[in-house]
C-alpha cells in the first residue's frame, strides 16, 4: 500500500495558493477517484477537490483556514494504484507471527452474547456528533468525551468555525487592483436596437475592438508590455456567492444568437456552482454591465493582469443636440478603464472609437 499525497490544486494560472475551507471526507474514510474530497477557496472562486485514485484518507494535514501553497500536500491517501504489480516477482514469504493486540488501560466494554465487540480503533460516539465531525473532517480522537462510558456527545465537539467569506477572496483581488496605475474615460455610444441583448451585441463589438487594437489586449509583465494572441473577454456575473468573472474566449468570432445562447448558459451556471475550473481563466479583459439596476455609469476596477475593463450603463432614450434643433437617441455611457503602464488617455479614446464603430455596423 502506497502513501500518495492529495495535493492544493493550481485552478488557475495565477494561482500561487489556495485556502482550505473544508472537508468533505474525514481519516478512514474510502475515496473514490472522482469523490469530493474537500473544498478549496482561491483569489477567482471557491471549487471542489476531487481524488485522483481509489483509496483511503489515512492522514489530513491541512485544516479549515489553512493557506497551502499550489502543489503542497493537504492529505494523504493510502492507495494500491501504483503497487499493482508489488510482490509479483518476490519468493515466497514465511508467514509472521501475529503479534497480541496492546493492552490498553480503560473500562472494559462489556460484550453480551448475540452483541458483536466493537472493531480495534473504534471511539464510541452517538450518531449525530459521528456524523457531523465526519462533515467537518473531525478526527474523533482529538475529542474529550463526556458521556457514558467514554462516548462522544455532540455538544464535546469544538464549535465551528464560521466559513470564509467569498468576499475574502474579492477583497484579495480588489488590493491587487488598487497597486495598478489606472484610468477611466467615459464616452455616450449611440446604439441600434437588436434583439440579442445589451450584453451580447457588447461583448461581440469590444472584443472585436480589443482584436484591431492588439496593443491593449495585453498586460504588464516583467516590466515590459505583453500581447494576447486570443481576446479572453470575463463577464461579471452577480451571484449570492459574490462577483464571478467566467471567461469567453474570442466572443467576437460567434454570431450573435450563438453568443447570446453562450453567454446565458455562462451565467447560470456561474450562480448554480457550476462553472468548470478552465472557464475562470484566460481572461484578458473584463466586462461589467449594471444598466439592469439603473446605474448610468460607473468605473470597472481592473483584475490584475488584465489591461482594461468595459463598464456598461444604463441603455435609455436620451435628449441630443440635431441639426436645427434637439431630438431624441439611444445612448449608453460606456467606461473603459486602462492599465496606465500599457496605454495612455489617446490609446483608450482610439478604442472607444472603434467600439462605437463596430456597434454602428
Amino acid at each position: 500500500m502506497k502513501e500518495t499525497p492529495l495535493v492544493m490544486p493550481k485552478l488557475s494560472m495565477t494561482m500561487t495558493e489556495g485556502v482550505l475551507v473544508g472537508w468533505r471526507k474525514a481519516e478512514g474514510d474510502e475515496v473514490r477517484a472522482g469523490d469530493v474530497v474537500c473544498e478549496v477557496t482561491t483569489d477567482k472562486v471557491d471549487m471542489e477537490v476531487e481524488g485522483s485514485v481509489d483509496g483511503t484518507l489515512i492522514r489530513i494535514v491541512a485544516q479549515p483556514e489553512d493557506v497551502v501553497a499550489v502543489g503542497e500536500p493537504i492529505a494523504y491517501l493510502a492507495t494500491t494504484a501504483d503497487d499493482l504489480l508489488d510482490g509479483v516477482f518476490d519468493g515466497p514469504v514465511e508467514a509472521e507471527a501475529v503479534p497480541e493486540p496492546e493492552l490498553v488501560e480503560a473500562t472494559p466494554a462489556r460484550c453480551e452474547v448475540g452483541q458483536a465487540a466493537a472493531p480495534p480503533g473504534w471511539i464510541p460516539a452517538v450518531p449525530a456528533a459521528r456524523n457531523a465531525a465526519a462533515e467537518r473532517g473531525l478526527d474523533l480522537a482529538t475529542v474529550t468525551p463526556s458521556g457514558p462510558g467514554g462516548t462522544i456527545r455532540l455538544a464535546d465537539l469544538p464549535p465551528v468555525r464560521p466559513r470564509r467569506s467569498p468576499r475574502t477572496a474579492i477583497a484579495r483581488r480588489m488590493s491587487a487592483s488598487a497597486e495598478v496605475p489606472q484610468f477611466v474615460l467615459y464616452r455616450d455610444l449611440d446604439l441600434v436596437p437588436s434583439p440579442h441583448g445589451w450584453t451580447t451585441m457588447f461583448v461581440r463589438a469590444f472584443a472585436k475592438a480589443l482584436r484591431r487594437h492588439p496593443e491593449l489586449n495585453a498586460e504588464w509583465a516583467d516590466g515590459q508590455v505583453r500581447s494576447h494572441d486570443h481576446v479572453g473577454v470575463a463577464v461579471a456575473v452577480d451571484t449570492e456567492r459574490g462577483l464571478l468573472a467566467p471567461v469567453l474566449s474570442d466572443p467576437d468570432l460567434d454570431d450573435p444568437g450563438a453568443l447570446r445562447e453562450r453567454i446565458g448558459d455562462v451565467v447560470r451556471r456561474a450562480r448554480a456552482g457550476k462553472l468548470a475550473l478552465g472557464e475562470m481563466s484566460g481572461g484578458t479583459t473584463t466586462v461589467s454591465n449594471l444598466g439592469g439596476f439603473g446605474v448610468d455609469a460607473f468605473q470597472a476596477l481592473l483584475s490584475p493582469p488584465q489591461a482594461t475593463a468595459l463598464s456598461l450603463g444604463a441603455v435609455r432614450q436620451r435628449v441630443v443636440p440635431v441639426p436645427g434643433g434637439i431630438g431624441v437617441a439611444l445612448r449608453c455611457t460606456v467606461g473603459l478603464t486602462i492599465d496606465h503602464r500599457v496605454a495612455d488617455g489617446a490609446d483608450a479614446a482610439r478604442l472607444l472609437g472603434t467600439l462605437n464603430e463596430v456597434l454602428a455596423c
